[in-house]
């Protein structure tokens, strides 16, 4: 089979890879297939990229183990998983990180009263509304220049211990989805204190294990959870992300009775083997891979460094209160002396050049590179920003002035009783003082500037103004265009 060939040239014999194995296996053997799925190992597809998909794409047969049940080849992946990443145990996700997160917020029960940074990702919302619990928020050190969040100060959160009481857990988001890392130790060892454990949303860290001179892994650090989004980073299928509990974590079998609940019944096996396969090929591989991108992208940021109206910072992050580390393969790419936003710059970068980047600002795009990127890659983002910079040194044109991330809003109702109260729709312009019945966050990176429970704020309305007028996209609120918001109907 060409793809077991194609498997075994990237991550070799030596390397354990249990689904995988078990996969190809059930191949050999040529059953008539009198089971789910319906396309019949791929016979069902008509284009030969998805029949090779659908060579792997099976169920829960004899030899390929239960995720719900796991006692073969899924409990060995898993295990091998909790190996590699320093964890007591690990669980795979076929919902993305979102679902590790709220399997842990799930666990906490309801009203339980949990501290979350500003800059949590939208999925904690889902997580507050099916648990119930209380969100306790921490301000987070913004960059002025770039009006994105950096890090959480345990000074910060320390107030809060001290200001709040009856706090169950904790969580943090580190690496941020710019790259910049929490002081993830201090603040595990200050929570240890209050016997409170932390709980890392680490969905763009998930590599950081498998090179020494990338930041420390959140268990590493002291945490005693944290998520993985692995197809961000690593050889894996989007989708598929993993859970990991550390040793002392108070409520693992809790945790896994979630697990249970919020995952599919018909686990995605080409995500699951996909899982396998990225941590044998990081496990074999992925020092090699990391330090070869790591120097690759500091090259470009040199070059970026020297082109007039761009700046890439690196180190200089580490000038943030909070800040640890930082990822070297997130390269941010600030405008400084250049007639163009980051939205414009985003657009001519794909449209001109053929490059799509992560994300864009009001100032900055964002570049994720991984190991696997080409060579030439780097190259090609160097070289077309020295040719926009040229076009673009002389121009002028009005811009909307970034208004600044809103501060936090009070909170009113929990998400859940929001979430389930009667609800109307009023005009955004008309909407201050309102209890808001829906998230709206920018996506990406997908940080909510108001979440259900919380009171309209001025600066609330000024900030989705300003975000309507830019075409900024939004998730979470009904109406698209950003005329209207669901607030509480009291």
């Amino acid at each position: 089979m060409k793809i077991e060939a194609a498997g075994r040239e990237r991550v070799g014999d030596a390397v354990n890879i249990p689904i995988y194995e078990a996969l190809l296996e059930y191949c050999r053997e040529r059953n008539v297939l009198l089971h789910m799925p319906g396309h019949k190992g791929g016979r069902g597809f008509t284009l030969s990229e998805f029949q090779a998909v659908g060579m792997v794409d099976f169920t829960e047969v004899p030899g390929l183990d239960d995720l719900h049940n796991p006692r073969g080849v899924l409990s060995e992946a898993q295990r091998l998983a909790a190996e590699a990443w320093g964890a007591e145990r690990s669980l795979f996700l076929v919902n993305g990180a979102t679902s590790g997160i709220q399997c842990l917020l799930l666990a906490l029960g309801e009203e339980s009263r949990v501290l979350l940074p500003r800059n949590a990702h939208r999925s904690f919302l889902g997580g507050l509304v099916i648990s119930g619990a209380r969100p306790i928020f921490v301000e987070c050190e913004m960059d002025a220049t770039l009006g994105v969040a950096l890090s959480v100060r345990p000074e910060s959160i320390r107030a809060k211990l001290s200001s709040c009481s009856g706090i169950k857990g904790a969580f943090l988001v580190s690496p941020t989805y710019y790259g910049t890392v929490n002081e993830i130790k201090e603040i595990a060892e200050l929570l240890l204190e209050w016997e409170i454990p932390l709980m890392v949303d680490e969905a763009h860290g998930s590599h950081f294990i498998f090179h020494p001179g990338y930041p420390r892994a959140a268990l590493q650090e002291g945490a005693q959870a944290s998520v993985h989004g692995l197809h961000k980073t690593m050889p894996v299928l989007t989708q598929a992300g993993i859970l990991h509990l550390g040793a002392g974590f108070p409520w693992s079998d809790r945790v896994q009775a979630c697990h249970g609940l919020l995952t599919s019944t018909s686990p995605s096996y080409p995500l699951m083997a996909s899982i396998d396969i990225g941590r044998a090929t990081m496990q074999k591989h992925g020092r090699e891979l990391l330090e070869q991108a790591k120097e690759r992208t500091e090259r470009c940021r040199r070059r970026i460094n020297g082109i007039p109206g761009f700046v890439s910072r690196s180190w200089e992050f580490l000038e943030t209160d909070g800040v640890a580390g930082y990822d070297p393969l997130k390269l941010l790419v600030e405008i400084t002396g250049l007639d163009l936003d980051g939205y414009q710059l985003s657009r001519l970068l794909r449209e001109h050049y053929g490059i799509q980047v992560e994300l864009a600002g009001d100032n900055h795009v964002l570049a994720m590179f991984s190991p696997f990127n080409r060579p030439d890659d780097w190259d090609n983002l160097a070289v077309a920003l020295s040719d926009i910079s040229q076009r673009y040194a002389h121009r002028s044109g009005a811009r909307n002035l970034f208004p600044g991330f809103p501060p936090i809003p009070p909170l009113a109702f929990t998400p859940r009783e929001s979430f389930l109260s009667p609800h109307k729709t009023v005009k955004i312009e008309e909407s201050k003082g309102m209890i808001s019945a829906e998230m709206a966050a920018p996506y990406p990176p997908g940080i909510p500037c108001i979440i259900p429970g919380e009171i309209i704020t001025a600066e609330v309305v000024e900030y989705l103004i300003y975000l309507k007028q830019n075409e900024i996209p939004v998730q979470g609120l009904q109406d698209r265009s950003l005329q209207s918001i669901q607030v509480v109907n009291v």
